[in-house]
């Protein structure tokens, strides 16, 4: 008697096995690589020079935009790139090496929130942790004339985001990432209180201010260490109230008054 395959046994004659996808990505994860690195693309391979300055311009996060040189120079879409530009410099890139480096980051922390809190508050995360780093960069660096560019500052906020229930629950690490957690994230108390929590958050913020120090002495390609904190202290702060296995604490309402009652007719007094 012939042995079958052993995943054959429960498998109608004819029909295939099915085909195991080559990535293992959220959709939305693998659409906003490819558009980043697709600008890279068009940056290197199609833009001339005028056009690439265009496009930096156009979307990446310029401090001078809001000082006085605005009353001088007419920015690329007035305000309402004013405006955008808070969340559009997270799509452009110094260059492949940060634009790759940055895509395999998303794909490592971003897939976890996406899987954690869904593809539309994902999408509200990202606009929420960009914008943040963008403010705090502006805060610091106001009138500079240099682009910020980068999706650092989304990344940071999701490792501060995935400390809140990586350690939660009895998860213990990186087991925690993975798509079973399902228990509510943990309280800033409780964050404080979690060693593990607490010392990969520490570690992040120490090579962060080691490697924005390093470039800045080194005299290199700038590390926007302070968008990357904006991003962190967003996504840390925000990130409960998107994730729909906790509830954050709200208000308690204020207990409904019942309306005085009405002496029955009965025992009305007659004068």
């Amino acid at each position: 008697m012939a042995l079958q395959p052993r995943g054959s046994w429960h498998m109608p004659p004819g029909m295939k096995p099915p085909r195991e996808p080559m990535f293992n990505l959220p959709t939305v994860v693998m659409v906003l690589a490819g558009i980043m690195i697709a600008i890279q693309a068009a940056q290197s391979f199609l833009l001339s020079y005028d056009q690439e300055e265009m496009l930096l311009l156009t979307f990446s996060f310029l401090p001078v935009r809001y000082g006085a040189a605005s009353e001088v120079f007419s920015f690329p879409g007035g305000v309402l790139g004013d405006i955008w530009t808070f969340v559009t410099y997270a799509f452009l890139h110094g260059g492949w090496m940060h634009v790759i480096l940055n895509s395999v980051w998303m794909m490592i922390f971003a897939t976890v929130i996406v899987r954690r809190i869904g593809t539309r508050n994902f999408l509200i995360f990202f606009v929420i942790t960009a914008a943040a780093g963008a403010l705090v960069h502006l805060l610091i660096h106001f009138g500079s004339q240099s682009p910020l560019v980068g999706v650092s500052a989304v990344l940071s906020g999701a490792m501060a985001a995935s400390a809140r229930f990586a350690f939660s629950g009895g998860m213990m690490g990186f087991s925690g990432l993975q798509g079973g957690n399902r228990y509510p994230c943990l309280s800033l108390a409780q964050l404080r209180q979690n060693r593990q929590a607490m010392g990969f958050l520490i570690i992040w913020l120490v090579l962060n201010l080691v490697f924005g120090l390093f470039s800045f002495v080194g005299g290199g390609a700038s590390i926007a260490w302070e968008a990357h904190l904006g991003g962190f202290i967003a996504g840390l702060l925000v990130f409960p109230y998107l994730d729909p296995y906790t509830r954050p604490p709200r208000k308690p309402k204020p207990p409904k008054k019942d309306p005085p009652k009405k002496r029955p007719d009965h025992l009305k007094v007659i004068k």
